[in-house]
């Protein structure tokens, strides 16, 4: 399933990935603050939101040299939310759906 998530992200447009992006940065904040761990958890879940939202910036200011690192992206985003488990990779594959109209 995550190659799949993976796919549907990539096939995205500019606009909609922001917006999946920003909805699973907006998830993780919400985990960290409900159900805050250790001092490493915390780390790693910093580091993811840095990734992420450095691809938003690619995407919002360079979005044709984002193409370079779309795989690695997509890697990064379904890896990151696969560490919630399943409901959490239900939920990201959910938003890709409903965003797939955004242009």
């Amino acid at each position: 399933m995550n190659a799949e998530i993976e796919d549907a992200f990539a096939a995205l447009s500019v606009r909609a990935k922001i917006a999946v992006l920003a909805r699973a940065i907006h998830m993780e904040t919400i985990h960290n603050r409900d159900q805050p761990e250790s001092a490493e958890r915390l780390y790693r879940s910093s580091e993811f939101i840095h990734r992420l939202v450095g691809f938003i910036m690619s995407l919002a200011y360079r979005p044709e040299d984002f193409q370079r690192d779309a795989t690695w992206a997509s890697k990064t985003l379904v890896e990151g939310v696969a560490v919630h488990g399943q409901p959490y990779l239900a939920k990201l594959h959910d938003w890709i759906v409903e965003v797939r109209m955004v242009s």
